[in-house]
């Protein structure tokens, strides 16, 4: 996956730890917004989505800015993630031309509408620049095994004060929580059962 707009982070790791890495990305993309996630045996393609740019949150990772991601294993044992931000270069160009066609179909004075253009300019880059760095971030804290949606509550403590009904719900999925935490309500149904 070579395109022109596309930024690789790579980082040399142990053989043992590939299924936790890939694993635990997945549990920290959970809740960004992609459109697809193909698994293959050492490898993630995560594919995002164009249409959904003015559905989502700005700060999302995938919609509108993120056409496709790989996370894989090198030849070398490098796990390399690359981001093809090519629909975030493509949505600054739309916000760029729809800021100069005013300036040419109402006959407006460069000189004092012309900051408009150069905002949304600036404005764009900096956005892709921030995408960037939040698919670093995800990337970074996956290879220091930090967890970003399990977060530092006790989690036990919490699960243990819940009640039947409030964990088989959570188990079921019919919650914002992550899967991990599913489990650990499940376990925690199951132990209730036992006593």
């Amino acid at each position: 996956m070579k395109t022109l707009f596309t930024k690789t982070y790579r980082k040399k790791v142990q053989n043992k730890r590939k299924e936790d890495i890939i694993d635990l990305f997945l549990t920290n993309i959970s809740g960004t917004h992609y459109r697809k996630v193909e698994r293959e045996s050492d490898k993630l393609i995560i594919k995002g989505s164009f249409p959904e740019l003015f559905q989502n949150s700005i700060m999302t990772l995938w919609a509108g800015f993120c056409r496709k991601a790989e996370l894989y294993f090198s030849i070398n044992n490098d796990i390399v993630y690359s981001v093809d931000y090519t629909y975030g270069v493509i949505s600054l160009f739309t916000a760029l031309m729809a800021s100069i066609l005013p300036m040419l179909f109402f006959s407006l004075n460069i000189a004092t509408y012309g900051f408009v253009p150069l905002s949304v300019l600036v404005l764009g880059i900096f956005h892709i620049i921030i995408r960037l760095y939040l698919h670093r971030q995800v990337f970074v804290k996956t290879l220091n095994f930090k967890n970003l949606y399990k977060g530092k509550y006790d989690w036990n403590k919490i699960l243990k004060s819940k009640t039947d009904n409030e964990l088989k719900n959570i188990v079921n999925g019919n919650t914002t929580l992550t899967i991990e935490v599913q489990k650990m309500a499940e376990e925690e149904l199951i132990r209730r059962k036992e006593k």
